[in-house]
């Protein structure tokens, strides 16, 4: 029964990837749909509910594009999970990390107040960026551990931009809600010091980072929330 199942796993895995060209066009048009749906008002509520379905489909495509498992990969995994998770468990109950907020119903299904997709989100969001750094920006500063330093900081940065495009939505669809309505400074300063380990656990991991399907999804990522943030400052001041 063990090796049916890690049979059929491998069978969808190499079918991923041998079609890849097919779910990178599949996973811009999931969030362009994303897109409209959630800014018309018919639909709305519909596309709130896929919500937990688009992230799930998202960590999942990402996973099985990955080209090879090791246990360094894995460990990655499970470190930025639990660390995205429980900080923003931390986060909620105390108000001292990232400001004052809570979780709606949109995420879905909750731990200790807080969505268990928040974990997934963390792992997704720390490794299509820190795989674009990787891949795309050719440096070298002093030695190969301190240009690993710097993109690990340049990554985290780049995540604080995206949290950034992602506040509003998030507000907006019932991801999250801040006390007043304002996003404070700490949150943007807590996702810096929160995300440069993470990024960090990344560049310095020894797994094998060949994964075509991540530049899309980090692509689809800015283009929802970009796009969603245009519509926002075009039709609602």
């Amino acid at each position: 029964m063990k090796s049916k199942t890690i049979f059929l796993f491998e069978s969808i895995r190499f079918f991923v990837q041998d079609n890849i060209n097919f779910f990178n066009g599949l996973i811009l048009v999931m969030y362009f749909a994303g897109l409209l749906g959630l800014w018309f008002d018919p639909t709305r509520e519909l596309f709130e509910l896929a919500t937990p379905f688009n992230l799930v489909t998202s960590i999942v495509l990402l996973f099985l594009a990955q080209r090879k498992y090791s246990p360094s990969f894995w460990i990655f995994v499970s470190i930025t999970f639990l660390v995205g998770f429980f900080i923003e468990v931390i986060g909620v109950k105390t108000e001292a990390i990232f400001g004052t907020y809570n979780y709606g119903k949109t995420l879905g299904f909750k731990v200790l107040e807080v969505p268990l997709l928040i974990g997934v989100n963390w792992i997704m969001i720390t490794f299509i960026v820190n795989y674009f750094v990787s891949t795309y920006l050719i440096f070298y500063i002093f030695t190969s551990k301190v240009t690993l330093f710097f993109k690990s900081v340049f990554s985290a940065a780049l995540m604080v931009m995206l949290d950034y495009l992602i506040e509003p939505v998030a507000i907006k669809h019932d991801f999250w809600s801040w006390q007043g309505d304002v996003i404070p400074l700490q949150n943007y300063i807590g996702w810096f010091l929160v995300a440069l380990p993470l990024c960090m656990l990344f560049q310095y991991s020894r797994f094998e980072k060949i994964n075509r399907f991540a530049y899309f999804l980090l692509l689809a990522q800015l283009l929802f929330f970009g796009g969603y943030n245009v519509l926002m400052r075009l039709f609602e001041h």
